[in-house]
């Protein structure tokens, strides 16, 4: 029995402090105090097993003056045990919840395998060698088409294709032509619109990335952007001016009216918690026939689905998440810096009319994905009728 709750409050230990780490990255606390929280909880994570099981080797062996710190080491293991119990129920819940959209049933899924050219993708030293490591997927981008049901949507924007690209986190381990073979990709899908929601540099010295890269986007109607929390380390002025000048058009803070086919289509922006304030939906215009035109938000983080629900938003995409970066087989997701924890870690959610699309981004800041390949998204939206 002791064996058993053991290991079930190992793994409760690394539930409990991996969650609070998780929970710190989702607040938009300046930088540094995130980092210092980070270092904190690494520290418990790496010292209090240690700590107990001195305590109880200790007490197993006779010394009797560690028997009040043993009462302690057993209390935190039974409580690690309940926690790793809970989590389980907890993830059975969430993976059949009634907000998880079931998949499209016409979800088609494209690879492009760039492995082989991993000497020039990632930077020499270490980053070039973990790209190189069996069971990495960093380098094998999955370009994924997604039907996706609208009720509100008008028929005129029937089959109206959106492609959503997010967390390309530029930062110099992963190089300039690993983005340049995106946008090339993002371009084959044909889109109409293209949305880009945060994370793209990782400072100023990589805003001379963007032209060659993302400047290079083409979309029928347009690309919108947000800033994500990353976005901060580079002067927003200079971002903001350096994508203006490749033609995307940031809607972080406000919302667009665009006519397609006719029709009006609400674009608007939520860059919440990091960037203030979100756009004020309260005067959207109505349309006569419809009661009003569809609404399609760009968010970095899922944390705004309730926003979204409560401003009557039909489809939602954000990213940040990076669908968990490395899953376990079996368990999923581990890291998830969201409020949620992994609720909203990577797929389609919906909630009455509002649907959720949370893709697992472009990049990464430490170059590994472990049974979580890139993604670039088309979600075709589809009318009720």
């Amino acid at each position: 029995m002791a064996v058993l709750l053991l290991m079930l409050g190992a793994i409760g230990h690394m539930v409990l402090w991996v969650a609070l780490i998780n929970r710190s990255h989702a607040i938009g606390i300046p930088r540094r105090w995130i980092n210092t929280l980070t270092l904190l909880f690494l520290a418990a994570f790496v010292f209090l097993p240690l700590a107990v099981a001195a305590t109880l080797y200790l007490h197993a062996n006779g010394d009797m003056e560690s028997s009040l710190l043993a009462y302690f080491a057993w209390s935190y293991v039974t409580l690690c045990a309940g926690i790793c119990v809970l989590s389980a129920v907890q993830r059975l819940y969430l993976a059949n919840h009634a907000e998880r959209a079931a998949p499209p049933t016409n979800n088609h899924t494209e690879r492009i395998h760039l492995r082989h050219q991993s000497s020039a993708l990632a930077a020499p030293g270490l980053p070039a060698f973990l790209a190189r490591l069996p069971g990495n997927q960093v380098l094998s981008i999955h370009i994924q088409e997604k039907q996706i049901k609208i009720p509100r949507l008008a028929l005129e924007h029937d089959g109206l294709r959106v492609t959503h690209l997010t967390d390309l986190h530029m930062s110099g381990r992963i190089t300039q032509p690993f983005f340049e073979h995106v946008v090339e990709a993002v371009n084959a899908t044909n889109p109409d619109l293209i949305a880009i929601t945060g994370d793209i540099v990782e400072g100023d010295r990589f805003l001379g990335w963007l032209p060659p890269t993302i400047g290079n986007l083409h979309a029928k109607y347009g690309i919108y952007y947000v800033l994500g929390n990353h976005d901060r380390r580079a002067t927003e002025s200079r971002l903001k001016a350096v994508l203006a000048e490749q033609r995307l058009i940031h809607i972080g803070h406000t919302w667009q009216q665009l006519s397609i086919n006719g029709a009006p289509l609400i674009i608007a922006g939520n860059e919440l918690p990091w960037y203030k304030p979100a756009a004020d939906l309260s005067n959207c215009p109505l349309n006569e026939s419809t009661n009003r035109p569809a609404r399609i938000l760009l968010a970095h983080s899922p944390d705004q689905f309730a926003w979204a629900q409560r401003n009557d938003i039909d489809l939602m995409l954000a990213g940040h998440l990076h669908g968990g970066q490395w899953r376990i087989p079996g368990l999923g997701a581990i890291t998830s810096p969201s409020a949620h924890g992994v609720r909203y870690v990577a797929g389609l959610f919906r909630s009455g009319n509002t649907a959720m699309h949370v893709s697992r981004g472009v990049g990464a800041l430490m170059p590994v994905r472990i049974n979580c390949p890139p993604e670039i998204a088309t979600l075709v939206l589809r009318a009720a009728t």
